[in-house]
């Protein structure tokens, strides 16, 4: 077993948890290090990894760096096989290790665990998961990653990113809570205007398609797919049919159900949840979604086409070591 460790010090760099990691383990021989100084240089650390024949990646970062080495593994990996990925969460935003991450928390016993190839060996708390696949982006290559939203969710990211995490808020909880207050806030209390750009909660033309079957179509507030099983605040707001494909997808219309009533049996409700008609939840293997504004993939913003629906489908499944 050889084992990589893979640092962005961009990625939540008022922690320095990841450079303080990779001091830990300088000089260190059983460990594989590259820590970036730019991201441009992902790919050829991921080439290094491949020809020192890295088969274990720690991966110190938030979410839009693993969307990225996942993006590469998935397009045009320099790896024979896909390493199993340990996931670090020591970026600003870290959804995906909140599902799928290394459950050891202190740098000591990361380190310790990294330069034990045998214990690593041994481990049984993996797991496999697909991504998704972005595959006609506008001005981009095919992109891979856990969550993809549009509508409201890309909104409300662009708010988090741009006015919540300037007043310091930052991480899974606060910042998302906030931005969440605040879009619940207004459509509490403020009467619905579709015509102000500046609020989260307005209507956003989609169609959807999953799987050849028509299931969205008019004004929806949001729409989501993901292959994780659980998002930010711990939500699950995916129901009703699980099994079907890696694809967990959600579009609610706007205007949206009763927010004091149901927001809570979206966000947490099980499998078997009963919501008003606007609210659709599946999995599929392959969803269309036409619409027109951008769209965001684990925090990362992207284009929609501009010649058809974007295609999101089933991407290959990694291995994730959890501890």
């Amino acid at each position: 077993m050889t084992v990589g460790l893979l640092v962005n010090p961009a990625s939540g760099k008022e922690s320095g948890k990841g450079l303080s990691l990779a001091h830990l383990l300088a000089g260190e021989r059983r460990v594989e290090l590259a820590v970036l100084d730019a991201f441009d240089e992902l790919e050829g650390a991921l080439e290094d990894f491949a020809e020192a024949g890295v088969d274990t990646l720690f991966i110190s970062s938030g979410d839009g760096t693993v969307q990225a080495i996942q993006t590469v593994l998935a397009e045009r990996s320099p790896f024979k096989a896909p390493p199993r990925l340990a996931l670090l969460a020591h970026g600003t935003t870290n959804m995906t290790a909140a599902d799928l991450g290394f459950s050891r928390r202190s740098l000591e016993a990361i380190a310790d665990a990294m330069v034990r190839p045998e214990v690593l060996r041994r481990a049984t708390a993996v797991r496999r998961r697909a991504t998704l696949r972005a595959a006609n982006p506008h001005g981009r290559p095919p992109q891979h990653g856990m969550f993809l939203g549009a509508g409201a969710l890309w909104r409300g990211t662009l708010y988090c990113q741009t006015s919540v995490h300037k007043t310091g808020l930052k991480g899974d909880y606060y910042a998302p809570a906030l931005t969440l207050a605040t879009a619940l806030g207004k459509a509490l209390f403020a009467k619905p205007d579709p015509t102000d750009e500046t609020r989260i909660d307005r209507p956003y033309p989609m169609t959807v398609t999953a799987d050849g079957a028509a299931c969205a179509s008019g004004d929806q507030l949001l729409f989501l797919a993901t292959t994780l099983e659980k998002l930010v605040l711990g939500a699950r707001p995916f129901w009703g049919g699980a099994g079907r494909g890696a694809l967990r997808a959600t579009a609610i219309a706007y205007p949206p159900p009763s927010i004091l009533r149901y927001t809570l049996s979206i966000m947490y409700g099980g499998e078997e949840r009963t919501l008003p008609e606007g609210c659709v939840s599946l999995s599929a293997k392959r969803i269309a979604l036409d619409q027109a504004t951008p769209f965001v993939i684990d925090g990362e913003f992207f284009e929609a086409p501009k010649d058809g629906p974007l295609i999101i489908e089933e991407g290959p499944e990694f291995e994730y070591l959890l501890g």
